[in-house]
């Protein structure tokens, strides 16, 4: 631990040394765009802002709605001027300013909780991930944004799906080990990594972007969930091609991004490798050692006849990389025409996935509504929704609603649900959630982590949360209740007929954000208590069939503190 801070500290130092080097005066830097600070608080207030009229409407809230601008974080801290540096050279002009530097702290007593988290990893007890970094625009259109995060995890050991439960019970847990790489511990021992984090090369023009970016997204309207391309795995590398602003038409105006990248598995083995089953093969089917290439796209429309309505679509495609075959293999055209259209997608080596989504803000009512619905390896046209044929499809739906307080103050109410599970019986005897893929075995992760809804495959959760807000400031609770992967407990437990041992997590989280000058900081303490974890009963008496489950209390605490320079 104390090796890590000073690597930090020398990494800090060595940043300011080098931009030191070239300075020259202290000056607030001109008007810039593409400089973006990734920050919860700040993502909340923002959209809770357009409810208000106090942010800019225009914007969707849909596409990468976790980026804020600078500009917008030192309006709301009231700075008037911030450390930066220029470079006394006329052509081109080069100007660096420094990002917020940022620490997150989380602990969990028992078990590992939260989603969303980017670098962190599941993990029991003490975890923390640090960032800082640099901002340089050289001329009119280049930008470089370097902030990398740097994550330590005690990564103590915790209790494992169960040895205790029947051979016939890890033959289908395996069903769901052998098509996805979501290790519920990230290896063994304490976790130090570097991430290149909030990073990015662009060239920015008019309304557009285009560069390398390895910065967290955030596709579609959900704020705890999203189904294609949310924060809760580390960010990676890819190719981006977006917009910074919407872009104005003869019909509404538009937002989106095209990416295209690179995906790592966890190399983490799972347990019981050399078991085998009733017929003696082994359970443990080694996956291709592989990296996978991903290409994606969101497009979000704001039509000119309905005002605050905000409708568009979001799609993700990923194979094996020596698997492409053909241009169009590498762009996310998969299901746009209905069927196959190049040899690796017809022998089902590229797995593929989209959303159709909207959000309707009212404004007058200081009130949202929204959703987000998908479906697995199918066309996402819009008269596809309704199909007589059953076929893997999920949702996200939410609400969020501000009453007037005092003083400025508002009191929030806001809900978000999300489905998952496989919604008839043929698709669960024969499963392939979502994220998990038959082919491509590493399913639809980065680094051991689902790249889109946190609470992962199968799994359905409802949240609740009612808070006091003025600013950035907030004061609130939160509920929530997760069912995790209810496809592979119907596959295993069906024929037992015993429907006791579905896994649910409920949680209370009291939460609070604040503002004081230059620092902002979050905080949160939750209580969650896990019934049947893991899927395990306590059979002490197998004639009484009201028996009980295996319970874990466990508390989990947060702590972010950021300074603006």
């Amino acid at each position: 631990m104390f090796q890590l801070l000073i690597r930090i500290s020398y990494s800090v130092k060595t940043i300011l040394i080098i931009s030191i080097l070239f300075v020259c005066i202290a000056v607030k830097p001109d008007a810039v765009f593409g400089q973006f600070f990734s920050n919860e608080i700040l993502k909340n207030m923002f959209r809770n802002g357009q409810l208000t009229g106090s942010f800019k409407k225009e914007f969707s809230s849909t596409v990468n709605m976790d980026q804020v601008s600078m500009q917008e974080l030192d309006s709301i801290l009231g700075i008037s001027n911030t450390i930066a540096l220029k470079i006394p050279i006329k052509k081109p002009f080069i100007s660096i300013d420094f990002l917020p530097v940022a620490i997150r702290q989380q602990y969990n007593t028992e078990l590992p909780y939260e989603w969303n988290n980017a670098p962190m990893i599941p993990a029991k007890g003490y975890q923390e991930v640090f960032s800082a970094g640099f901002y340089a625009r050289i001329g009119k259109h280049l930008t470089i944004q370097f902030a990398p995060e740097v994550v330590y995890a005690e990564n103590k050991p915790f209790e494992q799906f169960s040895q205790q439960l029947s051979d016939r019970i890890w033959t289908s847990y395996y069903r769901f080990l052998n098509t996805s790489d979501i290790p519920s511990q990230i290896g063994t021992g304490s976790y130090n990594k570097f991430f290149p984090g909030q990073s990015s090369i662009r060239y920015n023009f008019r309304s557009f972007s285009v560069g390398i970016s390895s910065e967290s997204m955030w596709w579609g309207p959900g704020w705890r969930n999203a189904l294609i391309m949310s924060n809760n795995a580390p960010g990676f590398v890819h190719f981006t091609f977006n917009t910074i602003k919407p872009v104005p038409t003869g019909i509404g105006t538009f937002e989106g991004q095209v990416i295209a990248g690179k995906l790592e598995e966890s190399n983490i083995l799972p347990p019981r490798i050399y078991s085998v089953d009733t017929v003696g093969d082994f359970l443990y089917q080694p996956k291709r050692n592989e990296w996978r290439y991903i290409t994606g796209m969101v497009l979000t429309w704001q039509p000119k006849w309905v005002k605050n309505l905000y409708v568009g679509f979001a799609k993700s495609s990923y194979l094996y990389h020596s698997d492409i075959s053909n241009p169009i293999d590498a762009l996310p055209l998969q299901g746009f025409l209905g069927r196959s259209i190049t040899t690796t997608e017809k022998n089902g080596k590229k797995s593929s996935m989209g959303s159709l989504f909207a959000r309707y803000v009212m404004p007058g009512d200081k009130a949202e509504l929204y959703m987000e619905f998908g479906n697995k390896n199918y066309s996402l046209m819009p008269w596809n929704i309704i199909q007589t044929e059953s076929y893997r499809r999920a949702y996200v739906a939410g609400f969020r609603k501000l009453f007037p307080a005092k003083k400025g103050a508002y009191i929030q109410m806001a809900a978000e649900f999300t489905q998952m599970e496989a919604p008839v019986a043929e698709l669960i005897r024969n499963p392939d959630s979502w994220y998990t893929d038959p082919y491509v075995r590493q399913g639809y992760t980065n680094l051991g982590r689902v790249i889109g809804a946190g609470i992962g495959p199968g799994s359905n959760s409802q949240t609740l949360e009612i808070s006091w807000i003025k600013g950035m400031k907030k004061l609130g609770l939160q509920f929530e209740r997760v069912r995790y992967n209810s496809d592979f407990y119907y596959y295993a437990f069906e024929y037992t007929l015993d429907f006791r041992r579905h896994w649910i997590d409920l949680s209370t989280t009291l939460k609070a954000d604040w503002n004081y000058k230059r620092f902002f900081a979050s905080a949160q303490l939750g209580i969650i208590r896990s019934y049947n974890y893991k899927w395990l009963i306590i059979q002490v008496d197998p004639n009484s069939y009201f028996v009980p489950g295996n319970e874990v209390l466990n508390i989990s605490s947060r702590l972010s503190v950021s300074y603006r320079f």
